[in-house]
């Protein structure tokens, strides 16, 4: 007996890559963040706290619209990987102007928003790769 964890919806992923999928992204997402910030305004002081609040913050605050994401994947029966990138990349500066204006800075939204397009990457990655993505 072997598991799988495909759905019935055609070469769409089961609850477990999709779960697992968004914490890669989210891990993913937090990590080029951080990465950008440091490389940007050189901040390396209490490096790891920073990482774990950008992780708790971007873990809320991006389900929203990674649950749209995976409702449309699902409806519109899309497996491309630009498309999660894409939905990655607008999930991250409008996720920040629905729940924290302030960080609407212009340089912050490029990092927010080059992160999420490496976390719609990762997520498709982790849910899509092995199904064969894309149908041709």
């Amino acid at each position: 007996m072997t598991a799988d964890n495909s759905s019935a919806t055609g070469g769409q992923p089961g609850i477990l890559f999709v779960a697992l999928g968004y914490i890669a992204a989210v891990l993913t997402a937090t990590t080029v963040v951080i990465g950008l910030m440091c490389f940007w305004a050189g901040a390396d002081n209490g490096l790891f706290q920073i990482f774990l609040v950008g992780l708790a913050y971007t873990f809320g605050c991006a389900l929203p619209g990674f649950i749209v994401t995976v409702v449309l994947a699902r409806i519109l029966q899309v497996r491309a990987w630009l498309f999660f990138v894409i939905a990655g990349g607008i999930d991250g500066p409008l996720s920040l102007v629905f729940f924290d204006r302030s960080l609407l800075d212009d340089t912050f939204v490029f990092m927010v928003l080059t992160g999420g397009l490496a976390g719609g990457l990762i997520y498709w990655l982790v849910g899509y790769y092995r199904r064969g993505g894309a149908p041709a």
